[in-house]
């Protein structure tokens, strides 16, 4: 009851408290507020303002905020209270004085027990607590003083027994031993005991040591003993452990490789050809480089030409007589015409010079007879077969020579076939000389057979040389430049097979690629003109080794054409567009004529360098049209004119693979192609559409003339033979390939044009005639092709139509008209807007009255400021002013007293 009676009695206090409070309140001091718009029942919370109050609250808040920056304005310090509580409003005194006691007290605390660990963690290393780490606790000296043997340290048994339990060793001793002796001997037993433990204690420890350094060694022993194991054990391996074991030796990239940027590819393939090109010269002229390798020298080489041989002494006679009569049935060549520039070391020892010559008979036998069939790796010496034939004379050599001796290699590289026959005269005349002679008759004999053999080496080395240069001169040039004219091309081409005009046309477009030199990108171009030219010209010829000559040309210059064509576009194109027109105007003159094979290689062209599913392209664009126009034209007369119009159709499918588009000549020729296959008394009526006849000679070009139902041909990989472009016999075998080639290329129109909805009306007509021919006297492989034809083309019957209808548009819907209504806060009439509109406004207002508001808030700002400053300024003057009285005042008292000083004088 007694607390019940203090909250009222508070209460009450705190309701009299606001009411004096409100009784208070100066009537002078209280603002009215005029409200714009007085609504009815609502009560305004801004009806009545207290500026003063309100006025005391902002110079306040000035103060605390604004006069406190200004007070530090211009310093770099600044002073901040850091103690504990300070800032805190709601602490009193007694609370910050706790607080900081207690931060004191830890602080010391924490500075005592700053090294004391958590009792609750347990710190290990390596499985063991920091605490049995720090017992500094060596397990090598455990038994250090121990006594027994086994390092326990104690005392075994039969010692205690002996020595503490009846009288031991000391009272049973029957020896006149005083008792200092035995003890003496106690002792020194034990130290030996003691030394010899330590002894091997320490062998034991230097053996594990050594053990531990020498593990790293006896790892690979154990690893492959126990890989012996596991393949004895496991005899099968998985094909998992094969391929890692594969992938362990797989060669791997190293970091030093870099990838080599297209120039510095094209610049060391033009340094690459223009070394094989100087080595090719070299041995042209006959300079034939004998060091193909380093070869050993010794510390006393001179380096001066000479080579010292030591060659057995014991002859065979006999062998000397056969060898000699042998080299003398091929001493008779005739060598006078051979010039030999090379370095002629006539050394019998000299194994180098042998290996240059020897090796390549059989290959050059070969090469003379087949001097066309040289692929793109052109001749090259080889070097094994060299060195086995140098193997071959070394052991020769040996039998026959037995002298030492030395000889000088001649300096001068072009002397002629004499010099070298006379300096070989002078080097036998010095072995004379050297030469130990016992018995007259055996140094004539020797004197003669060194002669002899001697002038078949030079003849042997003279006729290998030139057999060498012969092949050099018949290899490929390396480098070339680029033809300026068609007449130099061709002279450069001329007498080559279709390889080595592949390798010519590479080697002139490396050792001038356009990367090189800025000014090789137009000769290039020009190049490209000049090799249309050249298929042109091999194309127009009609023999059948022409037409195979020139198919051969096209399909090994076709990479070169599609380079040179990506090099400049432009060129390519208005070039390639020139010759199609050109070609076009040819067709235009002779009317109702398959063109000659020269314009169907410039289509297989087109398609080879442009791009054929673009929708519309300067090139390939008149091309196919031009194709259909042929097709579409010209009449069927014989076997050449089927021939060309099958290559066109090929062409065109090759034309509309990506683009998919229908191409109507194509199928017309194609349905021609079974009319003229089919006997006239089983299609009557049925009508055909130009250039096919359907009477006459031309309208039965492909029935067979006799039963080939026994024939094996596999349909699917019939292929049409170049022989047919050319004017041949028509016979049964042409007649069937003609037909297997329009069934298939009618499977392959079909798998392109059966997404479309006419799919079913476009092969309809061909689908009829093959209805109505049973083809009986075909093969039964072809029978059973076409009837599959049959099937595919019945099955597009079941495709539906899509009739054709006028797209539904949408009702277009009446204009609605919203009503206008207008928010009407006071009697003016504001102007109509759109939502977004009035969102803007009300935006911008709010933005005016927030800018309103800080403008009199700055301006506030300034005038304390400005207050302030006046004051401070009143302040200044009258510490100024104080300041000069007293000074004055000083002074007048200083004045007086000097005047009194006067006075007393």
């Amino acid at each position: 009851m007694v607390k019940i009676k203090k909250k009222l009695l508070s209460e009450i206090s705190q309701e009299k408290r606001s009411q004096e409070k409100k009784k208070s309140l100066n009537p002078f001091e209280v603002h009215i507020n005029r409200d714009k718009q007085n609504v009815l029942g609502r009560k305004s919370k801004a009806d009545k303002g207290l500026p003063g109050v309100s006025r005391a609250k902002a110079i306040k808040k000035r103060k605390d905020t604004l006069l406190q920056e200004y007070k530090l304005k211009h310093k770099s310090n600044l002073f901040l209270d850091r103690r504990i509580g300070e800032k805190n409003s709601f602490m009193n005194e007694e609370d910050k004085a706790l607080a900081r006691f207690t931060a004191e007290r830890m602080k010391a605390h924490k500075k005592k027990n700053i090294y004391n660990l958590n009792d609750e963690e347990v710190l290990t290393h390596r499985g063991q607590t920091l605490e049995e780490i720090e017992k500094f606790d060596d397990p090598k000296s455990d038994d250090e003083y121990s006594d027994d043997e086994n390092g326990s340290g104690k005392l075994n048994n039969k010692f205690v027994n002996e020595a503490h339990f009846g009288g031991g060793v000391l009272s049973k001793s029957e020896s006149e031993k005083s008792r200092k002796d035995l003890i003496d001997e106690l002792i020194a037993e034990s130290k030996k005991r003691k030394a010899e433990r330590q002894k091997i204690r320490e062998q034991t420890i230097d053996l594990t040591e050594k053990l531990d350094s020498e593990w790293r060694d006896l790892l690979p022993i154990v690893s492959a003993a126990n890989k012996n194991v596991e393949e004895t054990t496991h005899a099968k391996t998985d094909d998992y452990d094969i391929a890692v074991r594969e992938l362990k030796f797989e060669a791997k990239g190293t970091p030093s490789d870099k990838l080599k940027s297209e120039e510095e590819i094209v610049k060391e393939e033009k340094e690459k050809l223009e070394a094989l090109e100087a080595d090719r010269v070299a041995r042209m002229k006959g300079l034939i480089n004998t060091n193909n390798g380093i070869k050993h020298k010794s510390a006393d080489d001179l380096d001066d030409g000479f080579t010292l041989e030591i060659i057995n002494d014991e002859i065979l006679i006999n062998d000397d007589k056969e060898n000699s009569i042998a080299q003398e049935g091929s001493s008779n060549e005739d060598t006078s015409d051979i010039v030999d520039k090379g370095n002629d070391n006539n050394s019998d020892g000299d194994d180098d010079n042998a290996s240059d010559y020897d090796g390549d008979d059989d290959d050059n036998d070969n090469d003379n007879d087949n001097s066309d069939d040289n692929d793109k790796d052109n001749l090259i010496l080889n070097n094994d077969e060299e060195t086995a034939d140098v193997k071959d004379k070394q052991v020769n050599a040996t039998k026959v020579n037995g002298i030492i001796r030395k000889e000088k290699s001649v300096e001068n590289s072009n002397e002629e076939i004499s010099e070298s026959e006379s300096s070989n005269e002078d080097n036998l005349s010095d072995l004379k000389e050297i030469e130990s002679s016992s018995e007259e008759e055996n140094e004539l004999n020797k004197s003669n057979m060194t002669i002899n053999l001697k002038e078949q080496k030079i003849k042997n080395d003279l006729s290998k040389r030139k057999k060498i240069m012969e092949n050099a001169r018949k290899e490929l040039p390396y480098t070339f430049e680029v033809p300026e004219s068609f007449a130099e091309l061709q002279e450069i081409l001329q007498n080559y097979n279709a390889d080595c005009q592949s390798i010519i046309v590479d080697r002139i477009i490396k050792c001038n690629h356009w990367s090189l030199n800025n000014t090789n990108k137009e000769k290039l171009s020009n190049l490209f003109l000049f090799l249309l030219q050249h298929i042109n010209d091999h194309t127009m010829e009609d023999d059948i080794k022409s037409v195979i000559k020139g198919f051969q040309i096209i399909d090994r210059l076709s990479p070169f054409l599609y380079d040179l064509a990506h090099l400049n576009p432009q060129n390519a194109s208005s070039v390639t567009q020139e010759i199609i027109k050109e070609k076009h105007e040819d067709f235009e003159k002779n009317k109702r004529k398959y063109p000659d094979l020269d314009t169907l290689v410039f289509f297989k062209l087109v398609s080879l360098l442009f791009p054929t599913s673009d929708f519309r392209h300067p090139v390939t664009t008149p091309s196919l049209i031009f194709m259909s126009q042929i097709l579409f034209r010209c009449r069927i007369k014989n076997k050449v004119d089927i021939s060309k119009g099958l290559f066109i159709c090929t062409l065109i499918l090759e034309y509309t693979t990506l683009s998919k588009r229908f191409a109507p000549s194509v199928i017309n020729f194609l349905r021609g192609i079974i009319y003229i296959s089919t006997p006239k008394h089983l299609i009557q009526g049925i009508k055909i559409i130009p250039p096919f006849k359907t009477t006459g000679e031309s309208s039965n070009l492909l029935i067979l003339d006799e039963d080939q139902t026994n024939l094996d041909i596999n349909p699917s990989s019939i292929h049409m033979k170049a022989s047919d472009l050319v004017d041949g016999p028509l016979d049964d075998d042409f007649r069937i390939r003609a037909l297997l080639i329009a069934v298939n290329l009618l499977h392959e129109f079909k798998n392109h044009l059966e997404e479309l909805e006419a799919a079913y009306s476009i092969f309809e007509p061909i689908l009829k005639l093959l209805q109505l021919n049973s083809f009986n006297k075909y093969p039964l492989s072809v029978i059973k092709h076409i009837k599959q034809l049959r099937e595919d083309l019945k099955e597009l019957k079941n495709k539906k139509l899509e009739y054709i209808v006028v797209e539904k548009k949408k009702p277009k819907p009446l204009r609605l008209y919203e009503p206008r209504i207008e928010t009407v806060y006071d009697s003016k009439k504001h102007k109509p807007m759109s939502k977004e509109k009035a969102e803007r406004e009300k935006l911008l207002h709010k933005y005016k009255k927030e800018m309103k508001g800080a403008m009199r808030e700055i301006r506030r700002d300034r005038t304390f400021l400005a207050k302030l400053q006046i004051k401070q300024q009143i302040k200044n003057d009258e510490e100024r002013k104080r300041k000069v009285k007293e000074i004055f005042g000083e002074a007048a008292m200083q004045q007086s007293e000097l005047k009194k000083l006067k006075r007393k004088k």
